[in-house]
């Protein structure tokens, strides 16, 4: 018997998903869904695999797998039954493709139909600075992704928010995502801390490192008055590091040109998605596949990326390491002609 399909339009790429694995796209892509008679094209079918046999791509130590359509006109991603939904969704997420945007590793807020984006390495504070203007009355692009185009339009992709042990230092924040159990977490994750700065070797480490727990919430839940966004148009680009500095003061520069910036983004894209084109690699050897959409990605989103860089204004902001920016008043950060030191007070 044929499942029943749930549809997703995500800015022109439809997805149409089986019920098996419907849960996470529902709770990732729900802003998306869609009835059927609003669709023209299916771009990409996931449904579960009737056969016996166990499909090729599999996680390592998996008894499930997938068969990815990467062939010519192939548009069904198949999976085994009790595959893991996570995974389902990361490799449907590596097949979405748009002829005129790309995603782009970032937060991003809006604010009467001007964008603005921040960027940077995990763990820079893109999500901090989401919440921060999101509490003081902009609207909600994406907090870890978003769709640019290649016109400087910025497209948004209200997921779940990914919450760590970094966020919850701020107090808001961790009653909203685990109230009075926020207690406990902040012990465990002491603990944690603990025993990865004494362990023997890496792969310890490492082991500490996976287990620390994290949180998908929607972003309602974070700031119960964020509102999603409409398409906007870029204003500013601020690409985030943290430095070693002294004082509470962060450092605002233009010492970053389009070509850099989209050249650094455009091989992000690439390493958060690097199961897939190790994926890829096995299917043109094993199989002889070739795809010349996937082959071509990092041309695809530098072009894209750098057309949609070159129509706005970027900065290189510098943060003290260890600053919280969930609540700092950065009101002036989005500021025009903006540049040099900014106190916070």
């Amino acid at each position: 018997m044929a499942e029943a399909l749930n549809f997703y339009d995500i800015h022109g790429f439809v997805i149409a998903v089986d019920s098996y694995v419907n849960w996470i796209f529902l709770r990732e892509y729900g802003w998306f869904k869609t009835a059927k008679e609003n669709v023209e094209k299916v771009d990409l079918y996931v449904k579960v695999w009737r056969g016996n046999e166990v499909l090729p791509t599999r996680r390592a130590g998996g008894l499930r797998g997938l068969l990815l359509p990467l062939r010519p006109h192939e548009d069904t991603l198949w999976y085994n039954f009790g595959m893991d939904a996570a995974t389902v969704l990361e490799y449907c997420e590596a097949l979405m493709w748009w002829r005129d945007k790309t995603f782009l590793h970032a937060g991003a807020v809006s604010k009467n139909g001007e964008a603005f984006i921040f960027t940077g390495g995990g763990g820079v504070g893109k999500t901090s600075l989401v919440l921060n203007f999101l509490r003081r009355g902009y609207e909600y692009l994406g907090d870890d992704w978003i769709l640019l185009g290649n016109q400087g339009i910025a497209y948004p992709l209200p997921k779940t928010v990914h919450v760590f042990d970094y966020n919850l230092t701020d107090e808001e924040i961790a009653r909203r995502v685990l109230g009075s159990k926020r207690y406990y977490y902040k012990v465990l994750f002491k603990l944690l801390k603990i025993g990865e700065s004494v362990a023997p070797n890496r792969y310890v480490r490492f082991l500490f490192q996976r287990f620390r727990p994290h949180f998908n919430v929607p972003i309602q839940k974070l700031c119960q008055k964020a509102k999603i966004a409409s398409p906007s148009s870029v204003s500013r680009v601020f690409f985030l590091e943290r430095k070693n500095l002294k004082g509470r003061y962060i450092e605002v520069s233009k010492e970053i040109s389009p070509e850099e910036i989209a050249t650094r983004l455009a091989f992000v894209n690439l390493f958060e998605r690097n199961y897939f084109v190790k994926e890829y690699c096995h299917y043109a050897y094993e199989f002889g596949v070739r795809n010349e959409k996937v082959e071509e990605r990092f041309n695809h989103d530098f072009e894209i990326l750098l057309e949609a860089f070159k129509k706005t204004e970027i900065c290189r902001v510098s943060i003290p390491k260890g600053l919280v920016l969930t609540s700092v008043n950065l009101q002036s950060l989005l500021q025009e002609k903006c540049e040099g030191k900014i106190t916070l007070v």
